[in-house]
């Protein structure tokens, strides 16, 4: 569980642009059509993959801002190639038109933030698994407003007519893709709550199937005990489980998985009990019954003398 990294985070859940907010001055001022849109996810995906990849080299143990310094410059200098490619790609119009706002793509938030709060905490496997992600739902994002925006306000797809009822010319404008982004980002948020909830309403309902299935394999596991031990070790059981379901967005554990998580809760309550058991004194004799006993012995010793 430990290693282990939830992909959705980065193309979902905290995507960039419509979960986050993270970068969506670039996609509001340049994604206005698709050749834009495209020459951007270059960039940014370029710079932020290749400086993160290599500002993980930098040691930990140098002061905070002069690491944020050196992030900086070593996505400047990923920077230059990578606008000079695009340029080749999409052609200089494309890059030129884009203005400031494709050269601040070097102190974007995935490199300056993301990276000291989640991907250096990762081991080196994962962390790529992760950064791929996150520029991924960045990409898939900033594509579609592209295409979206290029659609409605010319009626046009990568420079090609496509028909439509009527166009929105004022998308293409900032104010208009502030608007853009700003429905699209609320719509993107209603449909993953939706579907969230729905998640946990199935959780909820498999609550009942999982409580039955704690029980059978407390029964096989534990044995005879008293009711109320075994209601402890099926509710930490059934605890233990949800909390990894949690931690895996909802994905339910396979019954193998659970099998395992309610055996550790057994063992742990069996090394418990078997600990305290051991720690207990021993029970010392009650002074009153020695005393009998102490009295029987000597009536027992005067009559056979």
């Amino acid at each position: 569980m430990e290693n282990r990294i939830n992909l959705r985070d980065g193309l979902i859940k905290q995507n960039m642009v419509f979960m986050s907010g993270m970068l969506i001055a670039p996609v509001i001022a340049c994604a206005t059509t698709l050749a834009k849109s495209l020459a951007l996810c270059f960039v940014f995906s370029v710079v932020s993959f290749a400086a993160i990849l290599l500002c993980r080299l930098i040691p930990r143990t140098i002061v905070y801002t002069v690491r944020v310094t050196l992030y900086t410059v070593a996505a400047a200098v990923f920077y230059i190639p990578a606008a000079i490619l695009a340029g080749l790609i999409f052609g200089e119009q494309v890059i030129t038109s884009a203005g400031v706002y494709l050269p601040i793509l070097v102190t974007n938030s995935l490199i300056l933030s993301k990276t000291e709060t989640r991907f250096y905490l990762e081991p080196y496997g994962n962390m790529v698994k992760d950064v791929l992600a996150f520029i991924v739902g960045f990409d898939l994002a900033c594509a579609a407003s592209g295409i979206l925006r290029e659609f409605l306000a010319s009626g046009r797809i990568g420079g090609a007519e496509v028909p439509v009822l009527f166009t929105i010319p004022a998308l293409e404008t900032t104010f208009g893709g502030f608007l853009f982004v700003g429905i699209g980002a609320g719509l993107f948020r209603a449909v993953y709550n939706r579907s969230k909830k729905r998640a946990g309403a199935n959780a909820a309902d498999d609550e009942d199937s999982l409580a039955e299935y704690a029980e059978d394999i407390g029964e096989f596991l534990v044995g005879k005990r008293a009711r109320s031990e075994k209601i402890r070790i099926y509710k930490a059981a059934a605890g233990k489980a949800k909390n990894e379901n949690e931690l895996l967005e909802m994905e339910f554990l396979s019954n193998r998985d659970v099998l395992a998580a309610f055996e550790a809760i057994v063992n742990e309550g069996q090394e418990i009990e078997n600990n305290t058991a051991n720690s207990e004194p021993a029970e010392e004799p009650d002074p009153a019954d020695s005393g009998e006993n102490g009295e029987k012995e000597d009536t027992e010793n005067g009559s056979v003398s």
